[in-house]
């Protein structure tokens, strides 16, 4: 793994994200100054669940998949994160050890911030904090539309559910168009819904002559997001 500064590095990748988008021209500044790039080969850790603290990451080019690990060892795509999008932010407001795991899918170049570079930036007034706060702030509330909506549909629907989801920047709103699921297995898609892979294969196949998904080697495209988030939400 190689680091340097970003003296070459084209700020406007951040600013197709939706969280450093929305950040006064300072701060942007801030973080794009006290940033360091890092090049992941493919499968290689960023951090592991349950180490310490390791600052705010951007990806600038791949994709980072975060997993969770089950003490019975099943691992759990929960986020993928994209060039723009931004991972770490648990860690930076509660000082404590990371509570899943990301690793690079593909090659990946990402842009990391130390702990303290994080603080200095966020920890100056409290309006500035709440910036910090905003991110794990969406991603409570989507959990917690997860554990009373989502998980009680049933598989089918939680397929559809899923994949719309992982398309979308996790620390951001429910709402949106959705990329491709590129270098997601039908074992971790999976996983992720608490299936075997035979079971999501049949729907995924189904959704696919609904003409509501495309499906390809390692990746998934949604075809039709307004009827496939329609299926997913039926009652």
């Amino acid at each position: 793994m190689s680091s340097a500064k970003p003296s070459s590095f084209d700020i406007n990748v951040l600013k197709a994200g939706p969280w450093f988008a929305s950040l006064p021209a300072a701060v942007q500044q801030s973080l794009a100054d006290a940033g360091a790039l890092r090049t992941l080969a493919a499968s290689q850790m960023l951090f592991v669940q349950g180490s310490d603290p390791s600052g705010l990451h951007a990806v600038i080019t791949g994709e980072l998949h975060v997993t969770g690990t089950s003490v019975n060892g099943n691992d759990v795509i929960m986020a993928i994160i994209r060039p723009g999008e931004w991972t770490g932010f648990l860690t930076c407001l509660d000082h404590g050890p990371h509570a899943y795991s990301a690793a690079a899918a593909t090659e990946a170049t990402i842009m990391s911030l130390r702990p303290a570079a994080v603080a200095a930036i966020f920890e100056t007034d409290v309006a500035t904090y709440r910036l910090l706060q905003s991110p794990e702030l969406s991603a409570a509330r989507k959990l917690a539309h997860f554990v009373i909506e989502d998980l009680g549909l049933p598989l089918a629907q939680r397929v559809a559910a899923r994949l719309a989801d992982l398309g979308r920047w996790a620390y951001g709103p429910a709402s949106g168009p959705v990329a491709e699921l590129d270098h997601v297995s039908q074992e971790e898609l999976a996983m992720s819904v608490h299936a075997s892979r035979q079971k999501v294969n049949m729907i995924l196949r189904d959704l696919a002559e609904r003409g509501l998904i495309e499906i390809g080697y390692g990746r998934i495209r949604v075809l039709d997001l307004g009827s496939l988030e329609s299926f997913a939400h039926e009652v």
